[in-house]
């Protein structure tokens, strides 16, 4: 008899994985809360001296719970910045995706949001360095695309748009005193990963 026909990849009902991307992040304080500042200590401070604004490596962990059409999805996002790095929890209970067995592929959208607590990188300073500075959460929407070579594996990408980010970070410049930096703003993102699903 002929050999039997491998069988196509399909996809599992729970997976996990890892991403590796970039993530740019920008916030700032509102003009009306540096003017009060301003007006309260005489200083001419502009909303940009007190502004967030990174770039960072990210590392991803990720779970995801239900086939085709709705399922849930979540995260432990790690970033890497210059000047600090963030640990956190990403939730998103609503997620809808298609699963194209012809092409082994599956397309996704995701809404939800995380939380992320920030620590400083090290200072040279033992007071400064690897210290809790602060926090930001953001809700954020996603668009990403599985491929799946082989039954169980699964190539993944996705990019990330956070429309309403807030933080606020406690930052120590070298030769002076900490400042409050952050505000609200957006987060983009985008990764590519493996995943066992």
């Amino acid at each position: 008899a002929p050999p039997a026909a491998p069988s196509p990849p399909r996809m599992g009902w729970f997976g996990a994985g890892v991403r590796v991307g970039m993530q740019d992040v920008h916030l700032m304080p509102p003009a009306s809360l540096v003017s009060g500042v301003n007006t309260a200590s005489g200083q001419a401070f502009q909303s940009g001296d007190f502004a967030v604004d990174s770039n960072a490596w990210t590392i991803t962990p990720t779970l995801h719970l239900g086939g085709s059409g709705y399922f849930f999805k979540a995260d432990v996002p790690l970033s890497f910045a210059p000047q600090f790095t963030t640990f956190g929890l990403g939730l998103y209970p609503i997620n809808y995706g298609v699963f194209i067995e012809s092409a082994a592929l599956f397309p996704y959208l995701s809404l939800g949001g995380a939380a992320n607590l920030v620590d400083s990188r090290d200072t040279g300073d033992p007071s400064t360095s690897n210290k809790l500075i602060g926090a930001i959460v953001q809700a954020r929407g996603a668009l990403g695309l599985k491929y799946f070579p082989a039954k169980g594996l699964a190539l993944s990408g996705e990019i990330g748009y956070s429309p309403w980010a807030a933080g606020i970070l406690l930052v120590t410049p070298a030769n002076s005193s900490t400042q409050v930096h952050g505000g609200t703003g957006s987060i983009f993102d985008f990764s590519f990963g493996i995943e066992w699903l």
